[in-house]
């Protein structure tokens, strides 16, 4: 008997109402340093509204622009997670609305996860974490 494939999951969006309602929420003008490389991390961010850029200044002082982050996105995550600086710099790229989800917050959703999947997770945000540093 042959197997069948299963069916591909749609990718799941953040509920940004849901976020609305649990999690403290900060307003940044356009232009705004949300935070910057180097400093230490205890908290990270799901945009609400706006978009948001993430550049980082290299070994040879260059700064790079990352990415464009835009609603529903997590940033800021990396450095919680791991326990490292900020490998990048976030400014407002537009005037930004965004919750805000504590370390207390992230460690708690973490003990909730399987301890297989959670290790994957923390793994793969100290590999990621690591790449990053390498490639700067």
């Amino acid at each position: 008997m042959s197997e069948r494939p299963s069916p591909q999951r749609a990718p799941q969006r953040l509920n940004i109402e849901g976020a609305k309602k649990v999690l403290e929420r900060r307003v940044y003008p356009a232009a705004a340093v949300i935070f910057r490389q180097g400093a230490s991390a205890d908290h990270a961010f799901v945009i609400l509204k706006g978009d948001v850029d993430l550049h980082a200044t290299n070994d040879r002082g260059q700064n790079i622009h990352l990415t464009t982050l835009h609603q529903g996105q997590v940033f800021g995550e990396m450095a919680l997670m791991v326990g490292a600086p900020r490998s990048a710099t976030a400014t407002a790229r537009t005037a930004c609305e965004l919750a805000i989800v504590s370390r207390a917050q992230l460690e708690e959703k973490m003990r909730d996860l399987d301890p297989l999947i959670r290790r994957w997770v923390e793994t793969l945000a100290k590999r990621i974490v690591a790449g990053t540093q390498k490639a700067s």
